[in-house]
């Protein structure tokens, strides 16, 4: 397969559960993906994942506030919670 360029696909504010499935692998479809954060300078950072269960690896680019996300979680060793949650705001509705 050809490699070609990916732009991650989650808001710097979206639960965790999007932000695992915006890395998940567009091979297999395994949320199980190994990721490390690769911001050289402020404007081309982006994400190098492995899926753990297919080995297909890839580089995802990022925004900066997406890159920070990503860079307090790993910094913190806080992995991302798959588990979807209620939206505090829409819970009161």
């Amino acid at each position: 397969m050809a490699p070609h360029d990916e732009t991650a696909a989650f808001r710097a504010h979206d639960q965790d559960c999007l932000v695992a499935a915006s890395l998940s692998c567009p091979v297999c479809l395994s949320g199980s993906v190994d990721w490390h954060v690769n911001a050289t300078d402020d404007y081309d950072c982006y994400v190098d994942c492995v899926c753990a269960l297919c080995g297909h690896s890839r580089q995802v680019f990022l925004g900066q506030e997406q890159a920070l996300r990503l860079a307090l979680h790993e910094h913190q060793h806080r992995p991302l919670d798959p588990t979807p949650r209620p939206d505090p705001e829409l819970v009161g509705l």
